[in-house]
């Protein structure tokens, strides 16, 4: 039977990358999200590529809705050799003035959504047998700065919960990888989503590290730190979206970023 890899958090970029560079290998790609438009949009690009992929809608959020994706998935296809969680709260905000419900909503995505997929992952089977979990971090956790407040502590928690399980399951057949994600999506060819999905891939590959940092090595500033200093004001913002076109997405969600 056909390998199966789940992603949760199946959006248009680093997600649809990922399932395309594992559909690449041979393995049967299952898109896990809460819109079923896109999922069927991207289902149908990567079968029009000789992909095997489906889809299912499921709400990282709701243990009920990510329990419900799981058994599913098992029933169709067997039990998933490789569960990626690539759910991203990204939402901007500052250290003083961000309301409490939405921080808890943050870690509710960012942290505990993890932490419940990926037990209910691990339910699926033995720990003797050979899966993997490969969970989405970020650079905001290294570099925390006023403008990444909630995203930084959240990343930083997940960051630790992917060590704690890892040690946890050192001994078992069970890989965990983190892979920390260290710059914005379409700001640089390393960052181009096709790239970045190599990461996951290689990781899997080895299973001999923790952590993959991407681009490699720990970079020096945060990310958005750097992307405000090259979009300072409306000359360098132009020659930058130029040069970066795919960055505008990025942009256009956080429009916050710019109104700083």
């Amino acid at each position: 039977m056909t390998e199966t890899v789940v992603i949760l958090g199946a959006g248009s970029g680093f997600g649809f990358a990922i399932a395309q560079a594992f559909g690449q290998q041979g393995k049967h790609v299952v898109l896990a999200a809460r819109h079923e438009d896109a999922l069927q949009r991207m289902t149908t690009q990567l079968r029009a590529a000789d992909i095997s992929a489906d889809w299912l809608v499921a709400d990282a959020t709701n243990s009920q809705s990510t329990a419900d994706l799981f058994r599913q998935v098992v029933q169709h296809f067997g039990i998933p050799e490789t569960f990626v969680y690539n759910v991203a709260n990204t939402t901007l905000d500052q250290p003083r003035e961000t309301p409490t419900e939405r921080i808890d909503q943050a870690f509710d995505s960012n942290v505990l959504g993890a932490i419940r997929a990926t037990r209910q992952f691990l339910d699926l089977a033995d720990t003797t047998v050979p899966r993997n979990i490969l969970i989405t971090g970020g650079g905001a956790a290294l570099h925390p700065v006023q403008a990444t407040t909630t995203l930084s502590l959240t990343k930083a928690a997940l960051r630790s919960y992917c060590y704690s399980l890892a040690d946890s399951l050192a001994d078992t057949a069970v890989y965990v990888g983190l892979i920390t994600v260290q710059g914005i999506s379409g700001t640089s060819e390393a960052m181009q989503p096709e790239n970045v999905a190599q990461a996951y891939i290689q990781a899997v590959t080895d299973r001999n590290q923790t952590e993959t940092l991407y681009p490699a090595g720990e970079q020096k500033t945060s990310e958005f730190t750097a992307l405000r200093a090259a979009t300072r004001d409306p000359a360098s913002l132009q020659a930058f979206l130029k040069e970066h076109p795919a960055a505008k997405s990025f942009l256009e969600t956080h429009p916050e970023f710019l109104q700083e």
